[in-house]
């Protein structure tokens, strides 16, 4: 597998259809047993979309500790090959979660670094997202500013979005970093590092 785009240089990369048709089937059954409340995660795992009606999910979290399904995906060998490539080893699943952007009614998703969600030290963390669906300017694909993992951890704050409790705060985002609109076809594979800055529409 190829990956575009250079990690030390940019913090991102991209593992284009790493997901054939049949296991992406799989994926999007197991994900509409999520949708329709099947799936057996508890309550305070889920985020809704402010005022949707009816209530139309935005976020899932720690799918792996209650799906062995989403727990095998995550070890699933084209994944940890992809991450054992940037990362090194022993690689460590710490978690998983799903980001939906429902039609007509998805929130944006702010600025920010993964880090300051996390308690840990040092940042060697990667998040790797799986695209169900393409992803397009239209429909609010994520946009990364490269090379911003080389800044270390910038300063946050609340941002008072439902489900991304964080933001960049407005002084520290870096203007002489480029951004780039990342548009994948449904299968592929986005890596980044922990504090490469990014946002959604």
């Amino acid at each position: 597998m190829k990956l575009e785009g250079d990690w030390r240089r940019d913090g991102i990369v991209v593992a284009r259809e790493l997901f054939s048709a049949a296991e992406l089937a799989e994926i999007e059954s197991q994900v509409g047993k999520l949708l329709s409340g099947e799936s057996g995660l508890p309550g305070h795992e889920l985020v809704y979309e402010p005022g949707s009606s009816p209530p139309r999910l935005r976020n899932a979290f720690r799918l792996h500790q209650y799906s062995s399904f989403f727990h095998d995906l995550a070890r699933r060998p084209a994944l940890t090959g992809v991450m054992r490539e940037l990362l090194g080893s022993p690689l460590r699943l710490y978690s998983s979660q799903m980001f939906l952007k429902p039609g007509l009614v998805g929130t944006e998703v702010p600025w920010h670094q993964d880090m300051p969600y996390w308690p840990f030290a040092p940042a060697e963390l990667a998040t790797a997202w799986i695209a169900l669906d393409d992803t397009t300017i239209e429909n609010g694909c994520v946009r990364f500013l490269k090379g911003s993992h080389t800044l270390g951890e910038l300063p946050h704050e609340p941002s008072g979005v439902t489900g991304n409790s964080l933001r960049l705060a407005a002084s520290a985002v870096p203007a002489a970093c480029a951004e780039e609109a990342i548009q994948v076809t449904k299968g592929s594979v986005v890596i980044h590092h922990c504090l490469t800055v990014h946002r959604s529409d």
